[in-house]
């Protein structure tokens, strides 16, 4: 078990009713009681880091110690399925774990508890978690993100604990991951996810449910069936390509009561479970999911950092946002809709860093199985050993017929190719190139400029990057 050092922590349990709980770390007793449900938790002071000790635990005669308690660096990764991929699944799996060199990384897997009430528990069988160790029997199961990102935190730091607590769902909006006080924040919430809930799971039979997914389960299996006579009759054609002719996989679901896609549901079922512990950052890599809503992602965001700190009661909680990569087959601009917002969020909100991942990611395929580049770049900037984010625009400036544009966490800008931006003038879009010197971007002829854009596509074309090989977050602009 990781605990983060240089911070509080708490544990949590549950003993007789209405007794008192103590926690021994270090010669320092820490003293709770039970509440009527014998549910307890415990707030333990801040351990410096590099720490090993034992936590003995003792209600009445009955004592539980827990050994071998590490502080070290403790990480929420969370979000949907390009944090959930496994590591297993990168196309670099086995030549990493054949040349393993990992040391003190450890990782938790948070139950994906998807419904639960007094009656059942989905899925059925649902197992519990424990730490694991990272190393070639166990990494198989690990988010392919994470181990990127632990692999690059263990190279600038090979004697700092690693602790990698990955808590996501494919497939999820991120309605899916907010309280209820979020979504009833606005009427336009409430059109977009509330009422279309309840239509859907309102004066419904089980019958009607069955039907819906004989439906849905009809198409993808014509799906499939299209896609492989596609690709047996045309070898040569990638996976990627393929989709782009036939479609791709029908999504999502029919909505039910119990679906973990409902609003609100992976909030209580998921992040409540971690709810007592706690985290040095979280990385938060979602948004793929949120295409069909990119205009309403900001008020999403916002609440969810917000609502996760209260419920962490952490209010400097720093939060990773992960920009989204490239990927073309979205309605158009839905995905730079969604990066400006992510973008937007980190200016205005404290402690909430951007990681920009825009220069990676395939065309046609929503789960890139290399993972390296964007894992690592997470890595270095949670290492807190170079900047604290991708480079991002922070400022804008009119000089004579220039429009000067400042860039944060950068040295000196590098150009790969041809370097434009979009301006409009007049109402009307066109091609621009531009020059980076220093760490500012120099538009040339920006009288009337009434906007610009930077990579601001689904699939962008990034051209502009810090000395890390770090990309210029992808943005749209208002010129006053």
């Amino acid at each position: 078990m990781v605990v983060p050092e240089n911070k509080s922590f708490k544990i949590s349990g549950r003993a007789i009713s209405n007794t008192i709980v103590s926690a021994k770390v270090l010669d320092r007793v820490f003293i709770t009681n039970t509440n009527d449900d014998g549910l307890w938790t415990i707030k333990i002071s801040a351990l410096p880091e590099k720490t090993v000790a034992d936590i003995e635990l003792k209600n009445l005669d009955e004592t539980l110690t827990l050994k071998d308690i590490k502080t070290g660096k403790v990480i929420l990764l969370t979000g949907q399925s390009n944090i959930e991929f496994k590591f297993r699944d990168d196309a670099e799996y086995q030549e990493q774990i054949d040349h393993l060199n990992l040391q003190n990384v450890y990782f938790y897997n948070v139950p994906q508890l998807e419904y639960q009430d007094n009656e059942i528990t989905l899925p059925k069988g649902l197992t519990t978690s424990k730490w694991e160790i990272a190393d070639k029997d166990t990494l198989w199961e690990m988010s392919d993100i994470g181990y990127w990102i632990a692999k690059e935190l263990s190279k600038l730091d090979p004697d700092e604990v690693v602790g990698i607590i990955d808590c996501y769902k494919g497939g999820t909006s991120i309605s899916s991951w907010v309280p209820e006080e979020v979504l009833q924040s606005s009427q336009e919430l409430i059109d977009r996810y509330v009422e279309p809930f309840k239509e859907a799971t309102t004066g419904k039979t089980q019958i009607d449910y069955d039907r819906e997914f004989a439906d849905y389960n009809a198409s993808v299996e014509k799906h499939n069936t299209d896609l492989a006579k596609f690709q047996k009759e045309n070898p040569e054609v990638s996976l990627s390509d393929a989709k782009d002719k036939v479609g791709h996989t029908p999504w999502p679901p029919p909505m039910t009561p119990t679906s973990y896609l409902r609003p609100n549901g992976l909030f209580h079922t998921m992040i409540e479970q971690v709810s007592n512990y706690s985290f040095n950052k979280v990385v938060w890599y979602q948004g793929e999911n949120d295409a069909d809503n990119p205009d309403v992602y900001a008020i999403m965001l916002r609440g969810l950092v917000s609502s996760w700190r209260k419920l962490f009661a952490d209010q400097s909680l720093p939060f990773y946002i992960v920009q989204l990569p490239g990927y073309y087959d979205e309605p158009q601009d839905a995905w730079a809709i969604i990066r400006q917002h992510q973008l937007e969020i980190t200016q205005t909100l404290n402690d909430v860093h951007l990681v920009s991942i825009a220069d990676t990611g395939e065309k046609h395929n929503i789960h890139p199985t290399h993972k390296r580049i964007a894992g690592t770049r997470i890595g270095k900037i949670l290492s807190d050993k170079s900047y604290n984010s991708t480079p991002y625009v922070y400022r804008k400036q009119i000089v004579g017929n220039q429009l000067i544009l400042f860039v944060a966490s950068v040295s000196a800008l590098v150009q790969r190719g041809k370097a434009e931006m979009e301006v409009r003038k007049a109402g009307k879009w066109s091609t621009q190139e531009v020059s980076a010197v220093g760490n500012v971007i120099v538009i040339s002829n920006a009288q009337d400029i009434e906007k610009i854009r930077y990579a601001y596509a689904n699939y962008p074309k990034c051209t502009l990057f810090n000395e890390f090989g770090a990309p210029l977050a992808p943005f749209e602009m208002e010129i006053e």
